[in-house]
């Protein structure tokens, strides 16, 4: 039986008013951003803030945008602050990650292109804003159980948690230190392909390490959904553009082997999750 309990006294879990707005700005932008990235991932030079080969790095990028579009679609359509908010801790990494990203490879960019401009106001906006959101937002949050909510079991906690930091030291690992993982990458990469790459993979580490602080099952849901349609994209994506895959035969393999294993795990614990609480 599930344990259910009232909302907090004097809150009412509703999502303010400037998160909503944030987050139906921000669909938009992200939309535009899978549909050049994903769609026409040749064409980074003449659409995009940088020139990005080969197409399986745009690819990632593209994929990452459309589940960040329906996280944050999720947000304004849900109102529940206690639903998102665990997206909105890991998508604080993910925006700094690339902003700092973009001060490094400065001299990478195409200055001249509006959607450099459209990039740089995003990532300049987005890391203090955010945590701001959330901050406001968590006075809202009664911290009980919705009703039919469930408790998450400690064991399945730590394991998610521990996969996380897993997962984190590996975007940390090319964040700091790309040129030294280049040569053992699936396909090639930049300095700034493979920090940008570094964020999308901090991503879903950053929600995998709340587990550790967060113990209800609707607060998992909506963020574990945005990383189960990245990483279905991702999957397609990389069927796709197989022809980019000139890395290490263990590299391709290891990339493989974690895609399909994250995605089984996403699914199957979404599965048994949803099922306990019907």
């Amino acid at each position: 039986m599930a344990d259910v309990t009232t909302e907090g006294e004097g809150r009412t879990d509703r999502l303010l008013a400037p998160t909503w707005w944030t987050a139906v700005c921000i669909v938009p932008v992200l939309v535009a951003a899978w549909t050049i990235l994903y769609l026409f991932p040749g064409r980074t030079e003449q659409l995009w803030a940088w020139t990005i080969k080969p197409d399986m790095t745009a690819i990632v990028m593209g994929g990452g945008y459309l589940s960040g579009a329906y996280f944050f679609a999720r947000v304004a359509r849900d109102r529940r602050w206690h639903r998102v908010h665990v997206g909105f801790l890991a998508t604080t990494l993910f925006t700094s990650m690339l902003l700092g990203a973009t001060l490094l490879h400065w001299d990478r960019f195409n200055h001249g292109h509006v959607s450099f401009w459209a990039w740089l106001g995003l990532y300049i906006v987005t890391p203090p804003l955010l945590p701001l959101l959330w901050r406001n937002n968590r006075r809202t949050d009664p911290g009980g159980l919705e009703m039919g909510d469930l408790r998450l079991p400690p064991g399945l906690r730590r394991a998610a948690a521990a996969g996380g930091i897993a997962q984190m030291c590996v975007a940390a690992a090319l964040f700091i230190d790309p040129r030294r993982w280049a040569g053992d990458f699936p396909w090639t990469v930049t300095p700034l392909t493979a920090r940008t790459i570094a964020a999308f993979v901090a991503f879903p580490a950053a929600t995998y390490l709340s587990f550790a602080f967060e113990d209800r099952w609707s607060s998992f849901r909506i963020p574990l959904q945005t990383a189960t349609i990245g990483l279905v994209l991702v999957g397609l994506g990389a069927v796709r553009a197989r022809a980019d895959f000139v890395g290490p035969d263990w590299a391709v393999a290891g990339f493989t082997v974690a895609l399909v294993t994250n995605l089984a795990c996403l699914v199957v614990l979404q599965a048994v999750m949803d099922r306990r609480k019907a």
